[in-house]
């Protein structure tokens, strides 16, 4: 497996310059590369939550932020019809109208993602090889697919994001990785290695504030999937993922009219998916026994399942609902004692030291949880999703959204619009929405208090 990355390099550094020259010479660029340049102002305000720091607040009542962004993507033919490089660089950056409190800050307010940089070799007319760093989505649900076997981490900011919906995918790191796969009328066969090319993040740190590799490449992984392609109304997929951890999925689309589709998936894991609370450990804190860590990933078996449809109207409109549970999720009682223990941690001891280090472990507890999150992994056990995407006459969308948690009946809602400005400029888009979550203070979705935010942005295709 270490011969993975230099593998990749390979790939890169052995193709002749003159071919690198001729497919990156300004003019290529210029007629391959798609820039877009996005600004957006939003508006966030906080409750007060169940964590404090030295008695006080961690988190800011409220904030503007001023997010500004560029993306850069394209593709040109290193050799015709059988050699491609393919590219998509994002540069973000934000400025805070007050300064963010010292939960909410990042080590930086700058910061460059490369989404897809590879190169695709076609060995035949059904036979691929990529090489390079990029993502594939297999799963079929929008909240959580259990078909989705490997999961990167989030690659943005802590207290805000661009929120145009086009890019949520972008901010989960993409993996370095090569990939064969093979496509014809029947089937869809595919390999891919994922090298490990960096230990695990430090835990009491946002995975935004990890290196790229720690977030996309801290696993050895090979996953193969397949998808049948022979059924009339079934289309059926199979995924192995094998390495540090092994788990198998299964998924299936089913037609049940030319509008209405019902989606299900099925996963089984030999190990827990994200790092739990453990009250073992809690237990040694509070007996003054400080151990280096409250969290851990288990080998303990799980399984996973989704179910949901989505249904298109004759005018292109969408609408989805989808019903997600996990197996190693936390119970009512088992999240219960992971925030008895946050409020504990609250309590002066009397002795400032002590204070300190209780503190310490408020600090990490929250970049564990959030990286929990980060990983795009729920804690819970039962969730219900339903969205929408609905077209308007004016080229305009229109895209509701509710996470609904079924057992601590936590909840984020939020409807985005996003419409085409030309009477301004044909190349300008509008978009602008409002969010919130909300629920009983040691609820998985207000856990960090009752937010509420509203955004206005603009993208600029150049």
């Amino acid at each position: 497996m270490k011969y993975s990355l230099p593998l990749i390099t390979l790939v890169f550094s052995a193709m002749p310059t003159a071919l690198w020259a001729d497919c990156l010479s300004g003019e290529e660029v210029a007629q391959n590369t798609d820039v877009v340049l996005y600004a957006q102002t939003s508006y966030v305000n906080k409750q007060p939550s169940i964590w404090q720091i030295g008695g006080n607040n961690p988190f800011s009542k409220s904030n503007i932020y001023n997010n500004f962004g560029i993306n850069l993507k394209g593709d040109c033919a290193i050799i015709d019809n059988r050699l491609d490089l393919n590219f998509s660089l994002y540069g973000l950056t934000y400025r805070p109208f007050h300064a963010n409190s010292d939960f909410e800050e990042d080590r930086s307010h700058s910061r460059a993602l490369i989404d897809r940089l590879s190169v695709i070799y076609n060995v035949s007319d059904s036979v691929q090889l990529e090489a390079g760093k990029f993502s594939q989505k297999s799963g079929l649900f929008f909240l959580r697919s259990p078909a989705d076997l490997r999961n990167s981490y989030y690659g943005g900011f802590k207290s805000t994001r661009l929120n145009d919906p086009l890019m949520e995918p972008v901010f989960q790191e993409s993996p370095w990785q090569v990939k064969l796969s093979e496509d014809t009328q029947d089937y869809s066969l595919s390999f891919s290695v994922v090298p490990k090319l960096a230990d695990a993040g430090k835990r009491h740190l946002a995975s935004g504030d990890w290196s790229a590799n720690v977030r996309g490449n801290s696993r050895e992984d090979y996953l193969l999937n397949y998808t049948d392609h022979r059924f009339e109304k079934h289309l059926p997929t199979v995924s192995l993922l094998l390495g540090e951890t092994r788990s198998v999925a299964i998924s299936d689309s089913y037609n049940l009219t030319p509008q209405l589709v019902i989606n299900a998936e099925a996963a089984y894991h030999t190990e827990q998916q994200w790092r739990h609370f453990s009250p073992e450990n809690a237990a040694m804190v509070e007996e003054f026994e400080f151990p280096s860590s409250l969290y851990s990933a288990e080998e303990k078996e799980g399984v996973e399942v989704a179910v949901g449809g989505q249904y298109a109207t004759d005018n292109f409109n969408l609408f989805g609902l989808e019903y997600y549970y996990q197996s190693e999720g936390y119970s009512r009682a088992e999240w219960r004692k992971q925030t008895d223990f946050i409020q504990s941690l609250n309590s002066s001891t009397g002795f400032f030291f002590i204070d300190d280090i209780l503190d310490s472990y408020k600090y990490l507890m929250a970049s564990e949880i959030n990286n929990a999150a980060n990983k795009k992994m729920l804690q819970g056990k039962h969730y219900l999703n339903a969205w929408s995407s609905i077209q308007m006459d004016n080229q305009s969308t229109l895209q509701p959204y509710m996470v609904f948690n079924l057992v601590d009946h936590s909840s984020v809602l939020g409807v985005n619009y996003s419409t085409p400005l030309s009477f301004i400029d044909d190349r300008l888009e509008g978009y602008t929405g409002v969010f919130m979550s909300t629920g009983s203070s040691d609820s998985e979705f207000a856990l960090y208090g009752d937010m509420f935010g509203v955004y206005l942005g603009l993208k600029y295709y150049m």
